[in-house]
């Protein structure tokens, strides 16, 4: 008799993905695969070395990790007046 495959739970299919891409999270997977000038962007204001811009979230230490967290939060802060002006508010 066939033995019936067990379907992974929800948990597992995202570890998998994750694997996949060498991240271990969400937030991993979408900063590792930001453009090379945002990573620059955000590393600067973070404070970081520029060793930091094309390391993987998951290879950065705690508190690598958490100034980061901390710049993108800070700018997304900043930013959010500025979005969804037109042009002409630009001067």
């Amino acid at each position: 008799m066939a033995q019936a495959q067990r379907i992974p739970t929800v948990e597992q299919s995202l570890a998998n993905i994750h694997a996949l891409f060498g991240s271990q999270s969400h937030a991993g997977l979408v900063y590792d695969n930001l453009p090379e000038d945002f990573r620059r962007a955000i590393c600067s204001a973070a404070r970081l070395t520029k060793a930091h811009i094309n390391m993987p979230l998951v290879d950065m230490d705690e508190v690598s990790r958490a100034k980061l967290h901390r710049a993108i939060n800070t700018l997304a802060d900043a930013l959010k007046p500025l979005t969804n002006r037109s042009l002409k508010d630009f001067r």
